[in-house]
């Protein structure tokens, strides 16, 4: 629910990606828009994974397993840690981080 700024978007899809292609996952495609950015990979054992910007800067990541066997999964065992947010799915990022909701670019690596 963090926001982060257009200024530094790009600078976490490049995270994302460095993490991805240490693990040995595949980038198998980028949509380079300026608004609403996303990045797409592929793990060796054949889940695909996508990482996309949405409005006000809300990044979404999403997984899709390959196929597996029918399996009973037990309910949770904790309660959610998050607050409860009233309306329609998405909601708005509101967590304003003190790096990722600057809108100035990062500064250099050092």
């Amino acid at each position: 629910m963090t926001v982060v700024s257009k200024e530094r978007r790009g600078s976490l899809l490049g995270v994302v990606e460095r993490n991805w292609k240490a693990r040995g996952y595949e980038v198998t495609g980028v949509r380079a828009s300026e608004e609403l950015p996303a990045m797409y990979a592929s793990t060796p054992d054949g889940f695909r994974m996508r990482v996309a910007v949405g409005g006000e800067g809300q990044f979404f990541f999403s997984i899709t397993t390959p196929c597996f066997a029918k399996s009973d999964v037990a309910d949770p065992k904790t309660r959610p840690n998050t607050p409860h947010r009233d309306g329609g799915y998405p909601q708005r990022p509101d967590v304003h981080d003190d790096f990722w909701s600057v809108a100035a670019p990062p500064p250099p690596p050092t």
